[in-house]
């Protein structure tokens, strides 16, 4: 069973049961006793970094590293089930596991400070910032693209670019480095640019990128990261959606 796939799934669901015994009801198990049980299940050896009571009582929410980044899994005070998905509370229509981990896997100070160092180029000059990861041959990053464009030009937001190649896309290495070694900016990386200009310094660059977005558990494109730290995987498909989080994030 993969893990990974379990955490995919968006309702609160009974994924595991009999995994473990331990502990006594009201109790949360601890780390070991749930990372003992995901060794079991799923034959992978994950980090559990903590256990710690859920807002349902008597089940708690294991948080697990899974490619370097923290995902959720709800496990009961025995450690007998464990549960994959998101918890929304029906009150407020609130996703607490998404809230959860969105201040888990936010991006410190320091970490927001590199990706400075790593951008490769600025869409607009004024406005609140955010920094968009994309790669040249990305299809859904070429529907956000005009986006970003739009708004920049505008005045209503700043976009840092980061060039963030997936290995799966044969040639976006170079591309990248290429986009950078000519200073093509916006237009190469609208144009799939590439040259044969492989310089020290955007090879660098777009390596040190890739290597320190990873790091952080970065792992497709388009993912969007906001001056607080917070991460966005996965297309902002409308202005008026992205005005709204960039405007929200900046605060």
């Amino acid at each position: 069973m993969n893990l990974k796939r379990a955490f995919a799934f968006g309702t609160f669901a009974v994924m595991i049961t009999l995994v473990v015994m331990a502990g006594a009801a009201g109790e949360c198990p601890n780390a070991q006793v749930v990372h003992d049980g995901i060794l079991k299940v799923f034959g992978r050896d994950f980090e559990v970094k903590d256990v710690i009571p859920s807002p349902i009582s008597g089940i708690c929410e294991a948080h697990v590293m899974v490619g370097g980044r923290y995902n959720i899994l709800y496990v009961d005070s025995t450690g007998t089930y464990f549960f994959a998905g998101n918890l929304i509370e029906i009150a407020t229509k609130k996703n607490l596991t998404q809230e959860t981990l969105q201040s888990l896997n936010k991006l410190t100070a320091e970490d927001v400070k590199k990706l400075k160092e790593l951008v490769a180029f600025t869409i607009g000059k004024k406005g609140p910032e955010l920094f968009f990861v994309t790669d040249p041959q990305c299809p859904y990053c070429k529907k956000g693209l005009p986006i970003i464009k739009k708004l920049a030009s505008e005045g209503k937001l700043q976009a840092h670019v980061l060039l963030f190649p997936l290995s799966f896309h044969k040639g976006a290495k170079e591309q990248s480095i290429s986009i950078v070694c000519d200073k093509k900016g916006l237009e190469g990386l609208e144009a799939q640019y590439e040259s044969e200009n492989q310089c020290d310094k955007g090879k660098k660059l777009v390596e040190e990128t890739v290597a320190f977005l990873q790091s952080k558990g970065v792992r497709g494109t388009p993912s969007y990261i906001f001056p607080n730290g917070n991460l966005h995987v996965g297309l902002i498909g409308s202005e008026d959606e992205l005005l709204k989080m960039v405007q929200e994030e900046s605060n």
